[in-house]
């Protein structure tokens, strides 16, 4: 069995199980044009760097795109041949691969706080494989992913490491106003060890960057911390258009990381 993640930018990942491919929260059309054969589109939650219909507006209509309860009527008029809204319980078919809605933690709505559309992870899996995508989460609460961790067995779990602001702006909100709409780094360490996960890909940084701080920020911090908690081995920091090799094809712990295409640091997404 061949399985990879490759990371498209900031929070868009191409899941490949057996040849199926799905393609989880497409954003920048070069970039994710650059992307073909996949079956389905995964949308985690309605905000725009998420769900983004100048991206989905170019993208296979023939894929069955996959989007939270509450947010078809925003995706309707784009053209997909099947439009699915799931929530967590949820069980879909991807080809032959099985996609599974689980719960998630992050502020749902499009442009501001709502019910509506809500918010949802995704696990993809197949003969043993599983990859988690979290979307995005906030700093509420974590239980979630400890009731993850003990039903699935993961594979590597695509988590987020900041938003669109720097490190510090993060990790000062944790203790102030409403704690954060977005963990950092730290954190997202704390909820791969949480999930039991063999690998963790961070995601949502490097790609959609304010300039209020290094783009690279996140990633240091990030491994900063592994090393200081002796975990290393479990962050895999990829570049944009980068593959890391999951499950029995990819040596174990120490999963493989290789490039598949386009330049890590092409500004143009």
């Amino acid at each position: 069995m061949t399985a990879s993640v490759r990371w498209i930018g900031h929070a868009s990942a191409l899941v490949e199980i057996d040849d199926e491919r799905v393609l989880v929260d497409p954003l920048g059309r070069k970039r994710c044009l650059a992307i073909a054969d996949y079956s389905t589109i995964l949308i985690t939650h309605a905000h725009f760097d998420h769900l983004n219909r100048w991206t989905l507006s170019k993208l296979d209509k023939s894929a069955t795109l996959i989007v939270p309860k509450g947010a078809s009527h925003i995706v309707t008029d784009l053209g997909f041949a099947r439009v699915i809204e799931s929530e967590p319980g949820d069980q879909f078919h991807a080809g032959k691969l099985d996609v599974i809605a689980v719960p998630t933690k992050h502020d749902s709505g499009r442009w501001r706080k709502g019910d509506l559309p809500i918010c949802t992870g995704y696990i993809i899996a197949k003969n043993g494989v599983s990859v988690h995508h979290a979307g995005d989460i906030d700093m509420s609460s974590f239980e979630v992913f400890d009731e993850l961790g003990a039903k699935f067995q993961i594979d590597a779990t695509l988590l987020p490491i900041g938003g669109m602001l720097p490190v510090w702006y993060y990790r000062w909100r944790q203790k102030t106003l409403d704690r954060g709409i977005h963990i950092d780094p730290d954190t997202a360490l704390g909820i791969a060890e949480r999930l039991g996960a063999k690998a963790m890909v961070p995601i949502h940084w490097g790609t959609v960057n304010l300039r209020l701080g290094p783009p690279s920020a996140p990633k240091r911090r990030l491994a900063q911390i592994a090393n200081e908690r002796g975990i290393d081995g479990l962050v895999r920091v990829l570049d944009h258009g980068e593959q890391l090799l999951v499950g029995s094809n990819s040596g174990g712990s120490n999963s493989e990381v290789k490039m598949v295409h386009e330049k890590a640091d092409d500004p143009d997404y």
